[in-house]
């Protein structure tokens, strides 16, 4: 017995040394970029319709060009640039793993996030992209931070704008304040800023939970739906380049039921002429009316 052992422990050896594998348990991964420059896969991207450019923003048409399985990582912080300059970059926010098989084609929606707040976000225009560069040190942190911590809402938009476009620290805020605080931090600590302060009881335009009575100009509508199951309800106030500028009301887990949800923000500090107020559901959005100032 001793000795069958040891021939086949020889052979296996010998085997390894020539270059083959007696049992392959794990598949090795491949980076898209890297899959895409060998020609092993398609990749084609456009936004996702629908969807906020802090949410399922991209979407990625993936195809298998040979006949071996494989297995494409898509990374945080992978950078895509729009085809038509008046859209900003994106940054990828999670990490995705993803199996094809031998010829198979699959479309994957993606959480990422602009980094160009003055340009146009992606909205129901078709917009494609193209693999970039991946993002710097900085940006690629909070990325992953955001990933970790699956904080794909406005307040991270808000901190990878001040990452990636030097906005101030006090331009991340929301109805999280706890994520606000935590991206704060970092965003600190990436910039070499100072943190500020928490904002003050009436201060409308950081506190998020400021009284109804701070508004000097109160402006608003509301939205009215019946849901059979708990959904998560989001309304937004976006500008004319489709970029969220105040989020109005939201709730993760808006029980079942027929309700109308009211909304108002201050026309004396958002003062465009034209706003787009939007509900979303799960992510989606549902409803859109248009709010003209002028």
């Amino acid at each position: 017995m001793k000795t069958k052992t040891l021939a086949f422990l020889l052979l296996a050896g010998m085997l390894v040394s020539m270059g083959f594998g007696l049992i392959n348990n794990s598949e090795s991964t491949l980076l898209l970029k890297d899959a895409v420059k060998q020609n092993l896969i398609t990749c084609k991207m456009e936004n996702n319709k629908g969807f906020s450019h802090y949410n399922k923003c991209l979407l990625l048409h993936l195809k298998n060009n040979g006949n071996n399985k494989l297995q494409i990582k898509i990374p945080v912080g992978m950078q895509v640039c729009p085809n038509d300059s008046i859209y900003q970059n994106l940054v990828l926010t999670e990490n995705m793993f993803v199996e094809l098989l031998p010829n198979e084609n699959k479309k994957i929606a993606a959480y990422a996030m602009c980094t160009e707040p003055s340009d146009h976000a992606p909205g129901e225009a078709p917009v494609y992209y193209t693999l970039g560069k991946d993002a710097k040190p900085a940006l690629l942190e909070l990325s992953n931070l955001i990933a970790q911590e699956k904080l794909f809402n406005a307040e991270a938009q808000n901190a990878v704008w001040c990452v990636a476009a030097g906005y101030p620290i006090t331009d991340i805020n929301g109805f999280d304040t706890t994520a606000v605080r935590k991206l704060q931090t970092m965003v600190a600590k990436l910039t070499h800023q100072k943190m500020p302060p928490p904002p003050k009881r009436n201060d409308y335009r950081r506190n998020y939970y400021a009284p109804a009575s701070t508004m000097k100009v109160s402006v608003g509508g509301n939205y009215s739906f019946n849901f059979s199951r708990t959904k998560q309800i989001l309304i937004g106030m976006f500008n004319i380049h489709n970029v969220l500028v105040r989020e109005l009301y939201k709730n993760p887990a808006e029980a079942p039921g027929r309700k109308t949800i009211n909304y108002a923000f201050d026309a004396s500090v958002y003062t465009d002429s034209l706003y787009y107020m939007r509900l979303f559901v799960d992510g989606e959005k549902r409803m859109e009316s248009r709010m003209a100032l002028k």
